[in-house]
């Protein structure tokens, strides 16, 4: 269950980082705000889920080729 924390807290940080860099190249490129939090949102959750999911399967698959060996 520990293993399951860490991956949880390192993805929301690693998001935060990266809804800042969405936001502002949005903003630059659309000059709006709206446009730039809506984009910088959409972007958040999306990625938040594949990165959770990848980092549990990589777990997992790591675990695998340890214990096949």
């Amino acid at each position: 269950m520990r293993a399951l924390h860490v991956h949880l807290y390192k993805s929301v940080s690693y998001r935060i980082l990266s809804v800042m860099i969405t936001f502002s190249i949005s903003l630059a490129l659309t000059g709006n705000l709206n446009m730039a939090g809506s984009i910088a949102s959409i972007d958040a959750v999306i990625k938040f889920v594949v990165y959770f999911l990848h980092e549990r399967a990589w777990g997992k698959g790591m675990r695998y080729w340890k214990n096949r060996t």
